[in-house]
């Protein structure tokens, strides 16, 4: 059985920059299905109290929980967020 390694992308509402890491990290997430990933987007207007318990200040803000590492920005540069997931331990 296969464990797939969390993530959580915080978002602010339909923001541009918003919208384009939801794109990115999608398109990122397609290439890598070598390996197992649970992506979970959360609206920090919907939802402000866990954008505070995670200390996610800006967004949209990639976060992988198990590791407590994040990546800030609406995710364009595709080698480097290649190799934020390439990094993370499989769950």
């Amino acid at each position: 059985m296969t464990v797939a390694v969390v993530l959580c992308l915080f978002v602010a509402d339909g923001g541009p920059r918003s919208a384009a890491a939801i794109a990115n990290i999608t398109v990122a997430l397609v290439d890598m299905r070598d390996r197992a990933f649970a992506l979970e987007i959360v609206n920090v207007y919907d939802d402000p109290d866990r954008a505070l318990l995670n200390r996610v200040l800006v967004t949209p803000t990639l976060l992988a929980p198990a590791s407590a590492q994040r990546l800030v920005g609406d995710l364009s540069e595709a080698a480097q967020l290649r190799y934020f997931l390439q990094g993370l331990p499989a769950a």
